[in-house]
């Protein structure tokens, strides 16, 4: 997964894909060295706080408004806040230049081992991404979001792979969800919660030993995985 940029997106809001972001970041560092998750909403993500990072001084996208041209990747990754290994690179205030932000999505890669893009529900940096995670509930509503955001990540031509988050009693199993969804299953990620129990003690999510968020995030790091293997 070396340098791998692995953008996730929520078909629906509300789906933990932030919190799926910054746990792959943490829990990629013991396996890939350096790793940095990125705010895709450069104007107010606030990645950061679900990172529990919000008070650690340190760079924000809005620190970069005026920069230009190539970004140095090791010297702004050097700046960015951190607890552990991992380091955010979160939205707060004024959003750079689209051009900008792309410069430091490509200077963090080329020296992070894996670089993970909270990409919220757009596709806007999807195509700076090497690989996509869907992330997709189960409800019918959701199902009906998912159909939809699958069929924009295929126009893309970037490999993507389908994160389901189910709930108990539901009619379609992952795997019909994922042939439904003409996607590669990548993962199963149930409610886990201590997630929340964890960040109102300041405890960033993917940091825990084990349980559920921990075991899925595991599942998805796991060498090589299947859904990255290009056809």
């Amino acid at each position: 997964m070396d340098h791998r940029v692995l953008g996730v997106i929520g078909a629906s809001g509300g789906l933990g894909v932030s919190t799926l972001a910054v746990a792959l970041a943490v829990r990629a560092v013991g396996r890939v060295g350096a790793t940095v998750a990125v705010d895709g909403a450069p104007g107010g993500g606030a990645l950061d706080v679900t990172a529990c990072v919000e008070h650690v001084t340190g760079l924000r996208w809005a620190d970069l408004v005026e920069a230009e041209g190539n970004i140095d990747g090791a010297a702004l990754l050097r700046e960015l806040p951190a607890e552990g290994s991992a380091r955010v690179l979160a939205g707060r205030g004024p959003a750079p230049p689209d051009e900008v932000v792309r410069a430091a999505v490509s200077g963090l890669s080329r020296v992070c081992g894996l670089t993970v893009v909270d990409l919220g529900c757009s596709t806007w940096l999807a195509e700076q991404c090497s690989d996509l995670l869907l992330v997709v509930g189960s409800s019918a509503r959701q199902l009906a979001d998912g159909a939809g955001a699958a069929e924009r990540l295929h126009d893309l031509g970037v490999p993507a792979a389908l994160v389901l988050r189910p709930h108990r009693g539901d009619a379609l199993g992952p795997e019909e969800v994922a042939a439904h969804l003409d996607l590669p299953l990548a993962g199963i990620m149930r409610d886990d919660p201590r997630v929340p129990v964890d960040a109102d003690r300041g405890r960033p999510p993917g940091s825990r030993g084990s349980g559920a968020l921990a075991g899925a995030v595991d599942s998805l790091l796991s060498a090589p995985p299947p859904w990255l293997v290009r056809r």
